[in-house]
């Protein structure tokens, strides 16, 4: 009865079909909860996948997006949520075989429980797919050190003359010239730091030097600007997307450095005139060559007499009280010439030596005497080689000479000097003495600036000059060859030569191949970084190399490592860095290495093999992100390992307990055989699997529990990662471990203060960096934990956390804190107490507190403190920088006390930051921040150069008058989403201070207001308001917003414009408007006399309102400056250029012919009442000179370009567009004419046309002498122009109809690039007629046609003759899209003479879904590099036997959606079984094959197939292909089993025999592999 209630019950609660889903959760019990686990078992994969896409984000310098770690949080808490269901399921008891009223209960709540975690899982690994990426690109932050730059008059006021012009808005190129060592490279970089700072502009420095490669250029700058280029893309195409993105930035720097050849800056993609550009070189030829299009050229000189012994008597110091040295000293700085490269390095060689030694350097100089200063600066520095303390520090030094880099990694340089066995090492014994040694004979050498370390100390640069000085010594001594990028090796040097070299080294340069054998038997370096991943190392390459120390392969692939290798008895060192292996077995056979490194490289396997390297001291598999499998007591057997790096995502250690037989993997506990282990870098799921680690340990980077970012970089070289559960137990080993940290991250979920008992009171004395996460602690100062170095301090998610600094801090804690964040803390109510403030918080450059619900003050006066000795003191936070304080929905303000009311605001006059630059409040929910008297007794808002408000919500106002004037430092501003903000300024209780608001942000760059639905105006003032300094202004989502100034004593609500006189903007470059629905004119009639003449980018979008955009007085200030007009959305826009006066009458046309336009762009999209965009009188005296681009898109009222004169004379008119490149026009329905008059156009640099969605033009042009005399009207052709006037076009872009293929002029034939829409064309003559006159075209794109059967024809034409024969030699690139009823690409004709497509080298065809072949005799298939074919379902076989065969440069292959494919390759009918059956896709490096449901192979089972150099494979929903079920390609010429690397799953990704293959990702890893069977494909 019992349960027949709860099924009765459910069925009166719910209604039918709800029923049955309740009691289905009773019967399905069981497969819900499988389901559960089914779909549980692909989450971690997911997890681990998108840590891969973010691990290579992060390498490639991206940002990760928020939701991704949120995304991962969720993961661990949905997986966390089922295992306390999976462990609760368990304890649940059977009764009654599970049929008694209890378990029925039981099971339809676990059931339901089982279903609804399922659901979430489902959707959790949907949302994991991120379709659009994990991350996104942003300008790396640049670091220019100029501890080296010395200020001094002479170059205090050459550097004054470049920023000067780089002011000038006329001055683009700047060129510095000087000779070698003279300071040019250094005072660049000084010009970087100050052009951001004073001049916010985006720099990017590249160094240029001796045949530099135009795509290394290029990358480099877009590495700062983007785009990202692909190296597959021609310099052209990458010059094109880095000149638009460049354009876009608006403010950019480009500084190429050391220029030694003439460079042609618009092949680079800066063309003159999109930026800032600034050469150095040390030839003034080089500078003014034509293609620079060199304005300014300064040439640097050494410095003077005064300068050169100022700086010389600043370093060397205290010795010139000597009077002897003094008086050589004085005669050495002026022989240095001036030269500083020789100042600097002389005189701290000799600030430390004897009489004697200063006698000796002068003695060398006079042996110079009469000889160049170049020659001068070369002895100097060879003579402070000379004097180096040591033969060990002069080893160093001429090692970084023969390498051939300047700039060197220090950890790289120390492998290569370790493997060579330099003396510098005698004595020492262990890894840890060999760097202490290492790093103290580098600082010698920095001391005597022979080389310069970067700011973190992990890679050093040498000077040009030391550089030249360090190869010419070794040279006299030493037969070496190294080339760096942009040496050529053309071919390598003969026998004799070779045999001579002790050290080659080449860093990315293009080698077209290496030798079978290289017989060097004195080589003991080889360093190649290869910049073809394909380049392929012969079998014998390494047979004569018996003295080889030291090998480093870089950027390889290298599927098996070449059997020579083990010839290399002697190797020390070797490093297989970013490469992509398979098989490297044979390492192990390399007995003598001591350093093997396989930094960021791929493989998935550590084999036994390595075990047998028994006198390895260093590991490094850093970053290698495939790695999942080490072999189990390989790591045990290193047991001389003194270093072991694993930062990478290995951490499937095996569990202990299990039989080594059964086990798979590498336990932890290897590590406990390894006594010598001091650098451990290591990732731990558990800390119960760590191990009993010698207190040897030194340095150490070990991160244990899944909840930290593996890819985050460490600060310091001692950093403990530890999440201990509440089963875990803090064993002595931690202990020791958390004592000697200096970065210690802890997620403890309970018993943390029982952890902090344990330890000793003095614990954390070397603790610099502490951040402590999930964890229950209620009283952080309660802990009793001195941190006398603390630096930062972070705490998240501490939920019980009630106080920070509660009761009496120990005494010497956090007196060295200069950063605190706390976040996620709901209990805590304040940040710190009165007292400790000016006894422990001093220093405090940061502090972020962010989501604490409860927060109320960030400062309190706590009951016990006795406050009469600071009853009269304000709290200083004398050293605060950035305050950032967000979403703390209970805050009153920042400090509280019996004093001070609540209501004064956010900030009062007890607080005070000195030295506050960055305050940003987000969702603080104050109605005011400042206080009235805060004015009166603190002026701290005056140093505030940035402030961020956003969220804001009960702010009616930002500041009143008399606090706005304060903030007088401030630069930036911006203020988003306060809904309830009427004016950012409000004067209306402060009568009598309007006088002053002429002056108010006398320094603001940046003002940005956005989403402020109620505001209305900026500020109601009767006074004018100057932005004296302001460049970019952006308004956007501000709909209510009326006037910038708003008088509310005489406001006209019919008056809707933005700018009047009451403001001025004397310095603004970029206004953007976006959103403001009720402005009907930007600028009134009447404006500041000073403003807006410097503007140069305007944006306005989404202004359904606005009826013009330039009127007459804004014009006439805009004529040289505005190069960009960008207009969108404007639904109610009738003209963009308003040339009547307020009377009514035309503006005069000598008004306008004195204009000179710098409009270089101008993109107006979907403005529905547009009828023209520019009125003649503006385009016929060329005042668009300069334009560049014109975009104009979806105006469907658009009727001409350029509007008709109304009431002049018709004359001839004459437009001339001398510098325009682009034109598209597209969706513009109504457009008939470019101009309705009699008129001809000129467009001698358009390079690019788009003409679609014009269905109106009739004629697209004509030649306007020959159209004159057969037409009266000339409204049936859209240009008329002169011969030649599109001489320079290139690409073009039609939609195409029969009436446009007749009519196209001469000019147009000479392009090299098409696309056609031919929608509107039923015949393929048209086109045939067309592509007949196209005797250039390289790329053919066309879409769109739902009639034609075929789109080349060769016989019947219409004049008798065959088309296309020999017209389409020079095509390139075919690319068909959209033709649901094309059968042939051309159909065969026993007519042609052989194929008409000679050079084709790609082809794709996608959504052809009738097309019944490609393969045509039309078409030469050996110069095909790249084969696309989507949704192409008439296609049973992709191509024949022959054709495969003649693949011979096909590198990539991609074939999707052809539901009826069965083979790639299909056979020959005519074909003799018993010729040759194989073939060999000799350069094939990619193919995809993807939803092709009755795939069955690859091609039959007659044929070899051979990929010799394939990467990737990735097949992916091919249901009737067999793939192995083990995962193994089977080669059954070797008999071997080739691995395939399963990657990039997603959901159903698996391999079932129940399912079936859903979706299937490998990567395929082979070299000179045979396919045999490959009807089985695998």
């Amino acid at each position: 009865m019992q349960v027949l209630s709860i099924i009765g019950g459910k069925l009166t609660d719910y209604a039918i079909e709800p029923v049955v889903r309740q009691v289905g959760y009773v019967i399905n019990f069981k497969s819900n909860v499988e389901n559960l686990e089914t779909q549980l078992e692909h989450l971690p994969d997911a997890k681990t996948r998108v840590e891969h896409s973010v691990e290579e984000a992060l390498r490639k310098g991206h940002r990760i997006e928020a939701d991704v770690e949120k995304w991962k949080k969720s993961v661990d808490e949905i997986i966390k949520e089922a295992d306390e269901f999976k462990d609760e399921n368990k304890l649940k008891k059977k009764c009654l075989f599970g049929f008694c009223p209890s378990s029925i209960s039981s099971r339809y709540r676990q059931s339901r429980k089982a279903t609804k975690i399922a659901q979430k899982v489902v959707e959790i690994r949907k949302r994991g797919e991120f379709l659009n990426g994990v991350s996104y690109t942003t300008s790396p932050k640049d670091i220019w050190t100029t501890d080296r730059y010395q200020v001094f008059e002479s170059r205090n006021s050459f550097l004054n003359k470049i920023m000067e012009e780089l002011r000038d808005p006329d001055i683009y190129v700047i060129g510095i010239y000087g000779m070698p060592g003279v300071g040019k490279s250094t005072l660049v970089k000084e010009v970087a730091n100050q052009a951001v700072k004073n001049l916010s502009l985006d720099v990017v420095i590249v160094e240029v030097k001796q045949n530099a490669d135009e795509k290394v250029i290029q990358k480099e700058i877009a590495a700062k600007f983007g785009p990202e280029l692909d190296e597959n893309m021609s310099v052209a195409t990458r010059a094109r997307l880095l000149s638009d993105q460049i354009k876009k930035k608006n403010k950019v720097l480009v500084i190429l450095d050391d220029v030694c050849e003439m460079l042609n800056l618009e092949k680079l993609g800066l063309p003159f005139g999109i930026c800032k550009i600034l050469l150095t070189s040390r030839i003034r030829d080089v500078l003014i060559s034509p293609e620079t299009s060199m304005q300014k050229d300064f040439r640097l000189k050494v410095l003077d007499e005064q300068e050169t012994w100022s700086w010389f008597n600043s370093i060397v110091g205290d010795a010139l009280k000597n009077v002897d040295i003094r008086e050589v000293a004085i005669e050495i700085a002026k022989r240095c010439g001036g030269l500083p490269i020789l100042v600097v390095t002389l005189a701290t060689a000799l600030k430390s030596k004897s009489l004697r030694s200063w006698k000796e350097a002068l003695r060398l100089q006079k042996n110079f005497e009469g000889k160049g200063l170049q020659d001068k600066a070369y002895s100097g520095i060879e003579w402070c080689y000379t004097k180096l303390d040591g033969e060990d520090v002069k080893s160093l030094f001429l090692i970084c000479g023969m390498l051939g880099r300047r700039h060197y990694l220090l950890d790289d340089l120390f492998k290569y000097t370790k493997g060579l066995g330099l003396s510098l090492f005698k004595g020492i014994k262990t890894m840890e003495e060999a760097r202490c040694r290492f790093h103290s004979l580098v600082e010698k050498l920095h001391d005597s600036c022979l080389l310069m370390l970067d700011t973190n100390e992990e890679q050093f640069t040498m000077h040009d000059l030391t550089h030249d000085v360090a190869r010419d010594i070794t040279s006299r001594n030493q037969h070496f060859l190294s080339l760096v990028d942009g040496d050529d090796l053309k071919e390598w040097p003969k026998k004799d030569i070779l045999e001579q070299y002790s050290l080659i080294s080449f860093n990315q340069i293009n080698i077209p191949r290496l030798p079978e054998q290289l017989d060097c038997p004195k080589l003991q370096l080889f360093s190649l970084y290869a910049t073809e991943k394909s380049l392929t190392i012969p079998i014998n390459f390494f047979k004569e190399m018996k003295e080889l120390k030291v090998l480093d392969l870089t950027n390889i692939c290298i599927p098996s490592l070449p059997p020579s290798l083990h010839f290399l008895t002697s190797l020390q060192t070797l490093c297989l860095c970013q490469c992509r292996l398979s098989n490297i077995s044979m390492v192990g056979e390399l007995r003598s290495l001591e350093i093997l490194s396989f930094q960021n490289s791929k493989f998935k396997l550590l084999p036994k093999e390595i075990g047998k390297l028994t006198r390895l001291l260093v590991l490094d598999l850093s970053n290698c992100s495939e790695l999942e499998v080490i072999h189990p007591d390989v790591i045990s057997s290193l047991t001389r390992l003194e270093e072991l790096n694993m930062n990478c995502n290995f951490n499937q250690w095996e569990k202990e307990g299990i039989n080594i037989n059964e086990r798979s993997n590498a336990r932890v506990s290897e590590l406990n055989h390894l006594p010598n282990l001091t650098t451990l870098d290591i990732n731990i799921k558990d800390a119960s699997q760590f191990p009993s680690l010698s207190e040897k340990l030194v340095n150490f980077k070990i991160s244990i529990g899944d909840v930290w970012n593996r890819s985050a970089k460490y600060t310091t070289s001692r950093t403990l990662k530890l999440k201990l559960s509440p089963t875990n137990k803090l064993d002595q080993c931690l202990k020791t471990l958390m004592k000697k940290s200096e970065d210690l991250y802890l997620d403890i979920l309970e018993g943390f203060e029982d952890i902090v008992d344990q330890l000793d009171m003095d614990s954390f004395p070397r603790l610099k960096y502490l951040h402590v996460q999930n964890n229950p602690v209620n009283c952080w100062s309660s802990l009793r934990i001195e941190f006398p170095n603390l630096e930062a301090l972070f705490l998240c998610n501490l939920i019980n956390l009630e106080s920070l600094c509660s009761g009496q801090l120990p005494l010497e804690s956090y007196k060295h804190l200069t950063t605190i964040e706390v976040e996620k803390c709901p209990k805590l109510k304040n940040l710190f107490s009165f007292s400790t403030v000016f006894s422990h918080f001093s220093q405090l450059q940061e502090i972020k507190v962010v989501d604490c619900d409860n927060m109320k003050e960030i400062v309190v006066e706590e009951k016990y403190e006795n406050l009469e000795d600071h009853v009269n003191d304000r709290i200083e936070f004398c050293q605060l920088q950035t305050l950032t304080l967000q979403s703390l929905p209970e805050l009153t303000c920042f400090a509280s006390n019996n004093e001070i009311d609540s209501s004064m605001g956010l900030f009062n006059y007890k607080v005070v930051f000195p030295k506050l630059e960055m305050l940003k409040l987000l969702s603080i929910p104050l109605s005011k921040f400042w206080d009235g008297q805060l004015l009166a007794r603190s002026s701290w808002v005056e140093n505030l150069t940035s402030l961020i408000v956003d969220g804001c919500d009960g702010l009616p106002f930002l500041f009143s008058s008399s606090m706005a004037i304060n903030f007088v430092q401030l630069k930036k501003l911006r203020i988003r989403r306060c809904q309830n903000m009427v004016d950012i300024i409000s004067t209306e209780a402060y009568n009598g201070i309007e006088e002053k608001m002429d002056n108010m942000f006398p320094k603001l760059e940046y003002l940005e207001l956005y989403t402020l639905g109620n505001l209305e105006t900026f500020c109601s003032s009767t006074t004018y308001l100057k932005f004296s300094c302001l460049n970019f202004l952006y308004i956007k989502e501000c709909t209510k917003l009326g006037s910038v100034i708003v008088d509310r004593n005489i406001r006209d609500a019919a008056l809707h414009y933005l700018f009047d006189a009451k403001v001025g903007f004397p310095c603004l470059k970029k206004l953007v408007i976006k959103g403001l629905h009720k402005l009907m004119t930007i600028w009134h009639t009447h404006l500041d006399p000073n403003s807006f003449s410097k503007l140069t980018e305007i944006w306005v979008e989404d202004c359904p309102s606005l009826i013009h955009i330039l009127g007459p007085a804004i014009l006439q200030r805009l004529d040289s400056t505005v190069d960009l007009l960008n207009v969108w959305k404007c639904d109610s826009l009738q003209v963009v250029f308003n040339v009547k006066e307020a009377s009514d009458t035309l503006l005069a046309p000598h008004h306008l012919e004195k204009f000179n336009f710098c409009l270089c762009e101008v993109d107006i999209r979907n403005c529905r009442s547009l009828k023209n965009v520019f009125p003649a009188s503006l385009v016929r005296n060329r005042n668009l000179g300069k334009l560049q681009k014109l975009w104009i898109f979806d105006c469907e009222m658009l009727e001409q370009i350029v509007g008709e004169e109304v009431g002049v004379e018709e004359v001839m008119a004459t437009f001339v567009f001398p510098s325009t490149k682009e034109v598209f026009l597209f969706n513009l329905p109504q457009l008939s004419s470019f101009y309705p008059g009699r008129h001809t156009s000129k467009w001698p640099s358009l390079i690019e046309l788009e003409v679609t969605g014009c269905y109106k033009l009739e004629v697209l042009a004509a030649e306007s002498s020959c159209f004159q005399q057969q037409h009266d009207t000339y409204k049936q052709v859209f240009f008329l122009y002169e011969k030649d006037s599109f001489s320079n076009l290139k690409n073009l872009t039609l939609s195409i109809t029969e009436t446009l293929c007749g009519s196209l002029p001469v000019d147009f034939f000479k392009i090299k690039n098409i696309l056609v829409y031919c929608e509107h064309i039923t015949s393929v003559v048209p086109l045939s007629v067309f592509f007949k006159k196209c005797h250039n075209l390289e790329t053919l794109r066309m879409f769109n046609n739902g009639d034609i059967e075929e789109i080349f024809i060769c016989e019947g034409s219409l004049d008798g003759e065959q088309h296309l024969v020999g017209t389409l030699s020079q095509l390139k690139n075919l690319k068909i899209v959209g033709m649901p009823n094309l059968m042939h690409v051309w159909k065969d004709s026993s007519h042609l003479a052989g194929p008409l497509f000679q050079n084709l080298e790609t082809l794709r065809l996608h959504h052809c879904l009738r097309l019944e072949n490609i393969v045509s005799s039309a078409i030469s298939y050996r110069n095909i590099v790249e084969l696309e074919v989507f949704d192409c379902n008439g296609l049973k076989h992709l191509v024949t036997y022959s054709v495969a065969k003649s693949f011979n440069n096909l590198e990539r292959m991609i074939v999707k959606n052809c539901e009826r494919m069965i083979e790639i390759v299909e056979s020959d009918k005519d074909r003799d079984i018993d010729v040759e059956n194989e073939i060999t896709f000799s350069r094939l490096q990619y193919m995809e094959l993807s939803d092709l449901p009755n795939l069955k192979g690859f091609c039959c089972r007659d044929y070899n197939v051979r990929f010799p150099v394939l990467e990737t494979l990735l097949v992916s929903s091919c249901l009737e292909m067999k793939i192995s079920s083990d995962g193994v390609l089977l080669d059954d010429s070797k008999r071997e089993r080739i691995p395939i690397v399963e990657e990039n799953y997603n959901d159903n990704s698996h391999i079932t025999k129940e399912r079936g293959l859903c979706r299937f990702e490998v990567r395929f890893i082979v070299r000179s592999h045979t396919l045999k069977d490959a009807g089985d494909f695998a």
